[in-house]
């Protein structure tokens, strides 16, 4: 009998150390930590052959290349330099010199506005995998490259596209004004659900939530000639404001 619970004992402490391990793992990856260093940029001379995975490289998309990361990694690279940010997801390996930690699509080098120089100080931060992103309090959302000063006393639970709406608000019909700019651009875009994707958070208009990577990217490839810095942010969805209703 003895012998019995002693073997228990050791079975559940074996048990318990093992769900304590994979919650620290767990833990371990939803707090990776920053990694500082340089990234660069690869372009035109690769663009439509295969990558690693093999994918056709598309220079225009936003991924990456890392030399160990797994394929369907999310990260996000974060200009240190001018404060930009974008996801981008790993599809490669590289970079060949070992100055860099990563090599950027041009999409991406776009994004955080690194291309004209050919690298930039990053900071890199693994927020997701191939299952979708670990924080599911984020969602994926598209900065257009512009900003919009919303006043306190905008009713933002009842916003139309009627100007009359705006124009008893201090600086509405400037607000009007620039949202239906940003909904016309992206009209020809082909981004037909404009109005209800347009969104504010932290005074830069934005368009989302999208629910996966895939979604947000085949959106950001039909914008990108008309915001040439775009990117691709991963933001709490409490921090979005709709700008605008059908």
């Amino acid at each position: 009998m003895n012998r019995i619970r002693i073997l228990c004992r050791n079975v559940l402490s074996g048990v318990l150390l093992v769900s304590l391990s994979v919650l620290c793992l767990a833990d371990t990856v939803f707090a990776q930590e920053a990694h500082s260093g340089y990234a660069s940029w690869y372009g035109p001379g690769f663009h439509a052959r295969l990558t690693a995975n093999g994918e056709h490289y598309d220079m225009y998309g936003l991924t990456a290349a890392h030399r160990e990361w797994a394929f369907g990694t999310l990260v996000e690279v974060y200009n240190r330099d001018n404060k930009r940010k974008c996801i981008v997801r790993v599809n490669d390996r590289g970079p060949v010199s070992k100055s860099f930690l990563m090599d950027l699509s041009y999409g991406a080098s776009m994004a955080i506005s690194s291309s004209k120089a050919g690298k930039a100080r990053v900071f890199l931060t693994i927020v997701g995998n191939s299952d979708g992103v670990f924080d599911k309090e984020r969602s994926f959302y598209l900065f257009l490259d512009d900003e919009i000063v919303l006043p306190q006393k905008l009713d933002m639970d009842d916003l139309t596209q009627d100007e009359e709406y705006y124009r008893n608000i201090a600086g509405g019909v400037e607000i009007f004004q620039l949202t239906q700019k940003h909904i016309r651009r992206l009209y020809q875009a082909n981004i037909v659900n404009a109005p209800n994707l347009l969104v504010s958070i932290g005074n830069k208009i934005c368009l989302g939530p999208y629910e996966t990577f895939k979604d947000a990217e085949l959106d950001y490839h039909k914008i990108a000639t008309q915001y040439v810095h775009a990117a691709l942010w991963l933001e709490k969805t409490d921090k979005a404001i709709r700008l605008v209703t059908e």
